[in-house]
């Protein structure tokens, strides 16, 4: 979308306006290349859910996109067919003929490519997760959990007219619950469907595995997937790619071939594609099985099995792969589209590969959509002459852009603009980007100024240092509504990556390796000391410290050491790596990856890194948010540092989300996202008012 300018009339953005943006997502191009189809999501306040719905857009039209599904509640991840006559998504659209809670669950539903009356064609009892579609477009692979059949012994008993108690859960795994998810029930398998709805679904693999990241060779012959069957899958995150032949007999029920294994590099793999001609497959990973602030890079391995090769990056940055950022075969040949993380911007790459016989001299890369912006999602076909990308930059939402090689020239062109009438109405506040030295390293640091602030006007606006969470994670060239609803309320926002950030290089990453808050505190505290010394309006004396998960961490550590806050927030955190080492879902290897020693081997290291043990030298009012669902950081990490803090009289205040996970400032129920922005500015603007 091309930046908008606000209105003379605009207004400051308010908690509520998170309801008038439109989120896009999830783009997919037609196999003819001139039409796309993707996602748009937007908050629903009245009904307190998020809606989305698929929507498409002719590319070489002038005609505004179409809303192609009812989007009453949430649709997603439309895939074209390989012969473009089809389209399938997901849809948690109600199932009352699905017994137990698949009913309202994603299933995969297809739609013919002009419109008219979806039809179902899976019924997985706890829904669908992945698909994809077989190169015939006669059939679609999926991912769906097996649930575990509860034993005769274990069923409810009833004790008079009570209510049946509930079976006891056994454990006997470290993977046993997830964030967002619950306990884990079950395993997911690899399944395939006929879209004509003839036969049955058909379970291609079993065993107490997970399989993930379905992806169909060009002959239909095989499909390959993500697993880990390795004997110590429980307590690492290695993962193997695999195939498995698919039967070509019409039937329903299990058919169970032994699966083959094409790659293992020691450390996770996801997202495979095989290549057009089908003699290689790319994928995302890294060696490490347990390491953390190691770089997902690209690799690519031949089909038939064997050694897998890096696509080195020569500027050693972080691919940014994700389900809606897959990296792929690119329409030139030998060639592969993915995303990667540079300073704050996502940006899209080609990297033309080097011969099989001389991988080791690297690949040539060129940049697809680069600039100051984030490239959350793309697509591309062979043949079709455009890749099209989701984009958003700091002043505009996200839009669908199409990108044409013109020449040796890329051209790109806004394909929507869902948001355009909001960004003319609502006055977001400008950015300043400036940088500080920090050792071998110039950190980059952004101020985001209320609207209308004059910055001469000296020491006027107040100040909220917020602090990302990972702590291998970015901010930077991307709308933010958060921090444009701080801004709307008169605060300046403080932002930067500290060492420990993703968007550099992995030595970057790593450097907070066993210093948790040492240098990435000092990082942040130098970011606002630039801050302030650079842009005048800033107020110095009306300083907050915010921050959720990792940067909750550093908000509860920093505040115990440096006393110039007048306030802090301390959401979703870390405060105690002994304990979270044995409650988060992923504690046990990540307290490990991040200290360099286990807190269950050495105690004392996690306990000198651990906020809760200073929490005697808090001086800071602190404002504790956690979400009672939170498996990642579990929300005890929260009631034992306000139990710490209130036992002495300490300037605290608890607030405890119901029904609510870790991801609740992200993707949560809109009201409860709304409620969240009032706690949290009626917290600061008590603090930090002029003259308090």
């Amino acid at each position: 979308m091309d930046n908008v300018e606000p209105e003379p009339s605009a207004i400051a953005m308010q908690p509520e306006d998170i309801a008038q943006v439109a989120w896009v997502s999830d783009v997919d191009l037609h196999p003819d290349g001139e039409r796309v189809a993707f996602v748009v999501s937007t908050p629903s306040l009245d009904r307190d859910e998020t809606i989305s719905a698929i929507w498409v857009s002719d590319i070489g039209s002038d005609d505004a996109p179409i809303q192609f599904t009812s989007g009453t509640l949430r649709d997603s991840h439309p895939r074209w067919s390989p012969d473009g006559r089809l389209i399938a998504f997901l849809s948690e659209r109600s199932c009352p003929d699905i017994v137990g809670l698949g009913g309202d669950k994603p299933q995969i539903y297809v739609m013919r490519r002009d419109g008219g009356e979806p039809r179902r064609i899976t019924a997985a009892p706890a829904g669908v997760t992945q698909f994809a579609w077989a190169p015939d477009s006669s059939r679609i692979a999926f991912v769906a959990r097996v649930p575990n059949t509860p034993s005769a012994d274990a069923k409810p008993t009833v004790a008079g007219d009570r209510p049946p108690s509930k079976p006891f859960r056994v454990i006997e795994a470290l993977k046993y619950r997830r964030n967002g998810e619950g306990f884990v029930d079950g395993r997911r398998h690899l399944f395939v469907s006929r879209v004509d709805g003839t036969v049955g679904a058909v379970q291609l693999t079993d065993g107490d595995f997970d399989h993930a990241d379905p992806a169909w060779s060009p002959d239909g012959g095989e499909i390959a997937f993500v697993s880990a069957r390795h004997h110590s899958r429980d307590r690492d995150n290695a993962q193997s790619l695999m195939a498995v032949p698919v039967a070509t007999r019409g039937h329903g029920g299990l058919d169970l071939t032994p699966a083959r294994t094409i790659a293992q590099i020691g450390g996770p793999i996801a997202l495979p594609a095989w290549s057009p001609d089908g003699t290689a497959l790319l994928f995302a990973g890294h060696e490490y099985p347990v390491d953390t602030g190691r770089h997902v890079r690209v690799w690519v391995v031949p089909s038939v099995g064997g050694e897998a090769y890096c696509v080195k990056d020569p500027h050693d940055r972080n691919v940014a792969a994700s389900a809606v950022a897959r990296p792929i075969w690119a329409p030139v040949e030998n060639s592969v589209l993915f995303t990667v993380e540079d300073d704050g911007a996502t940006v899209l790459v080609e990297a033309q590969l080097p011969p099989p016989d001389n991988s080791e001299s690297g690949a040539d890369f060129r940049v697809i959509a680069g600039g100051r912006r984030e490239v959350s999602s793309f697509a591309s076909q062979r043949g079709a002459g455009a890749i099209a990308v989701v984009t958003s930059d700091p002043s505009s939402p996200t839009e669908v852009h199409i990108i044409r090689l013109v020449g040796s020239t890329f051209v790109e062109a806004p394909l929507s603009a869902f948001n355009r009438k909001w960004c003319r109405k609502a006055a977001t506040g400008s950015i300043r980007q400036l940088s500080v030295q920090r050792g071998h390293d110039q950190i980059t640091v952004w101020v985001h100024l209320p609207p209308g602030t004059d910055e001469a006007h000296r020491s006027s606006v107040p100040v909220l240092v917020n602090i990302h969470g990972g702590p291998h994670a970015q901010y930077g060239h991307r709308f933010f509504d958060e921090f444009a609803v701080y801004a709307g309320a008169g605060f300046a926002v403080v932002y930067t990556n500290p060492r420990g950030s993703t968007g550099r290089d992995e030595a970057f990453a790593r450097a907070v390796r066993g210093d948790w808050g040492g240098i990435d505190a000092d990082d942040v505290l130098a970011a606002l000391d630039m801050a302030l010394s650079n842009v005048p309006c800033l107020d110095a004396s009306r300083l907050g410290l915010m921050g959720g998960s990792y940067g909750g961490y550093l908000t509860s550590w920093i505040v115990a050491r440096d006393h110039r806050f007048r306030a802090a927030c301390s959401e979703r955190a870390v405060n105690d790596f002994g304990s979270f080492a044995g409650t988060s879902d992923i504690g046990f290897w990540f307290a490990e990856g991040q200290l360099g020693v286990s807190p269950f081997s050495d105690p004392l290291v996690a306990s000198r890194h651990s906020p809760l043990t200073y929490a005697s030298d808090i001086r800071t009012p602190l404002l504790i948010m956690h979400s009672e669902l939170d498996f990642r950081c579990p929300i005890e990490q929260a009631e034992r540092l306000y139990v710490a803090l209130a036992s002495r009289h300490h300037d605290v205040r608890f607030v405890r989300v119901p029904d609510a996970d870790h991801e609740l400032s992200r993707s949560g129920r809109p009201r409860q996202r709304v409620e969240r922005f009032r706690h949290i500015l009626n917290w600061f603007q008590a603090h930090l008012q002029e003259g308090r």
